[in-house]
């Protein structure tokens, strides 16, 4: 196969993923393109724009009947724009934009793999299972599969940013903690996870840092709480460098998508999670009790959180440095190694064998 087109679009969840298949399969001179929406174009900024396509429609894709008025739009475009493309293998990364775009991808007989990153499998990914050649998945044991896919199912885990790998962090005299609120942001995870980290930073004898991505109307009002409690601290809307934030910190407080949750097996990091309530099928919560099933997190529901729980769960890890090695130890054993070349060799041998 000698090009390789990438869907998917909105969240991170979905582009980080992308984005790193695209930096590896450019790297091993491989032709790679991007199909993305309008939001998820944010996370390709830094790539060659010639090798990305976003997708037009009329409406945001937010509710189902502008899902159902943006579809044959969609599939329209993928059709016009698959006539004329050669030869490609197309893999999907999830959300519903990859359903009308690798069902038009099909439509022109183009080869098409899915890649599933949470614990769960989505809606659209269960309905092009039907016509994928390869099913890639994140999690062992990944929910909503139907079992006559079995056979075209691996398990590789998450591509994550090379960033990722190429971070080494001094050793920090602090005791550092990160939240991560996810792409929408959370005002729980602004105001209630702040004070619990005020109280800990009262209960123990280390010098505590904080880097907290939160909602832009919230960064004042947290810097200020911080600061009023001599609290070192870095508050963003968006951390560019992330990567390198969770390899610095003793702990990681966040939602549960999946990329975070593997950007946490790959960095060994203990988390105390807090599933997004309204993710699709609930996903954030069996992404987080993957963790939670192998000893490695906690998980306060976002109904239940408190400072309270926040201030247990740090003091939980902070008193337990034989737990905390524990789970560094566990996570090492969950980290999937060379996600993109392995991802690249399934493909490579089913279309041999197709």
């Amino acid at each position: 196969m000698n090009k390789f087109i990438l869907v998917g679009g909105g969240t991170g969840g979905h582009c980080i993923p992308m984005l790193a298949v695209y930096q590896k399969f450019m790297e091993l001179n491989i032709n790679c393109q991007i199909i993305t929406d309008k939001r998820g174009s944010f996370f390709f900024k830094e790539i060659q724009q010639n090798d990305i396509t976003i997708i037009k429609t009329p409406t945001k894709m937010i509710s189902k009947l502008e899902q159902l008025i943006n579809f044959p739009i969609i599939f329209l475009q993928t059709v016009l724009l698959m006539m004329n493309t050669k030869s490609a293998h197309i893999i999907g990364f999830g959300g519903y934009m990859t359903l009308p775009v690798l069902l038009g991808a099909k439509f022109t007989n183009k080869k098409i793999s899915i890649h599933e990153a949470n614990a769960i499998m989505g809606k659209a990914n269960r309905v092009l299972s039907n016509y994928a050649s390869n099913i890639f998945i994140t999690f062992n044991k990944t929910k909503m599969i139907n079992e006559r896919f079995n056979a075209k199912v691996h398990t590789i885990g998450l591509p994550l940013r090379d960033t990722f790998k190429e971070i080494v962090v001094d050793d920090e005299k602090e005791f550092i903690i990160t939240i991560i609120g996810g792409s929408q942001g959370s005002s729980s995870l602004s105001h209630k996870v702040s004070e619990g980290i005020v109280k800990f930073s009262k209960k123990i004898n280390s010098k505590v840092k904080v880097y907290h991505q939160c909602r832009p109307e919230d960064v004042d009002t947290i810097t200020n709480k911080y600061l009023n409690n001599h609290i070192e601290c870095e508050i963003r809307n968006y951390f560019f460098d992330m990567p390198k934030k969770i390899f610095e910190s003793n702990i990681i407080i966040s939602r549960s998508g999946s990329s975070t949750i593997n950007e946490i097996i790959y960095t060994n990091k203990p988390s105390i999670l807090i599933p997004f309530p309204f993710a699709v099928d609930n996903h954030q919560f069996h992404n987080a009790n993957f963790l939670k099933q192998n000893s490695c997190a906690e998980i306060i529901k976002d109904s239940d959180l408190t400072a309270d729980l926040i201030l247990h769960g740090l003091l939980g890890f902070y008193n337990n440095p034989d737990k905390v090695d524990m789970i560094k130890n566990k996570l090492k054993g969950l980290t999937h190694k060379n996600t993109s070349e392995r991802m690249l060799n399934y493909i490579q041998d089913s279309d041999v064998t197709q």
